[in-house]
């Protein structure tokens, strides 16, 4: 009876997990984390000065989406947001929301670095690092009344995070790794140049050394190592020789012009 229950309670919590394209524990379903999302989102839009102009929002959503087609999860809806903010952070939160700020537009140098910093948010959110990590934290009974809105102090203190500091949680190094990998492919299948992510990770190396106060949130949930870029660096040198791939655009630059804050 002990085996047959044990195997029992296995089966449960089996079909109660949701899938992760990482092969990670995740007990939210991808329904679940969409509707998370795009309540956290809405309670976002109040809290934190999100950029409301058509054609901003228009620019950032094609250049978003022209990358999650190159994703397994193309066919799902994603949100591509700017935040009017001088410091340089991007972050991602489940269910498909991306947040770029106006100082990482103003940052970077060509729309391939602004590709790279996007594809690798988009490849935490393919991978669902964010519902795995609160699979970690939060657990079963607790996601499960989160997920059916019974748990309200819980989802105050995810959105508290994400406020306070522009993420859900910091993700661990194999995370990041593998957000960096599946992001220079998805550059380069979308066919934008994968070394903008390369010399993007450079240009946040030397602000942290120039204007460490520009950049904390950044690192404080990405950390960035050589490693990393050497990494990247191998990871494009692996990719087949491909003529045409997008480093730069006029219509960036009249976006950059306009929406940068760096």
């Amino acid at each position: 009876m002990k085996r047959l229950y044990g195997s029992a309670s296995l089966a449960l919590v089996l079909i109660l997990a949701g899938c992760s394209s990482g092969g990670g524990f995740n007990l939210v379903s991808l329904e679940e984390e969409w509707q998370l999302g795009n309540q956290l989102a809405a309670d976002i839009s109040r809290q934190m000065p999100i950029v409301n102009d058509s054609a901003a929002n228009a620019y950032i959503n094609r250049l978003g989406n022209q990358l999650v087609s190159r994703t397994p999860m193309a066919n799902l809806p994603w949100n591509f947001h700017i935040v009017d903010d001088p410091e340089v952070n991007a972050f991602n939160i489940p269910g498909g929301h991306v947040y770029v700020t106006t100082g990482l537009i103003g940052a970077t140098d060509n729309v391939a670095e602004l590709a790279g910093v996007m594809a690798h948010e988009i490849a935490h959110g393919v991978e669902r690092h964010g519902t795995e990590q609160m699979t970690k934290n939060y657990g079963l009974s607790i996601l499960a009344s989160i997920a059916l809105g019974q748990n309200p102090a819980a989802y105050q203190q995810i959105l508290a995070q994400v406020i306070g500091g522009g993420a859900m949680a910091s993700f661990g190094r194999d995370a990041e790794r593998e957000a960096d990998v599946l992001g220079t492919r998805y550059m380069y299948d979308a066919g934008y140049n994968p070394n903008g992510m390369l010399t993007m990770f450079e240009e946040l190396l030397s602000r942290r050394q120039r204007a460490p106060s520009s950049i904390d949130k950044f690192f404080s949930t990405h950390p960035l190592t050589e490693s990393r870029i050497e990494l990247v660096r191998s990871e494009i040198a692996r990719l087949p020789a491909r003529s045409g791939l997008v480093s730069n655009s006029a219509d960036f630059n009249s976006f950059q012009q306009r929406y940068g804050r760096g």
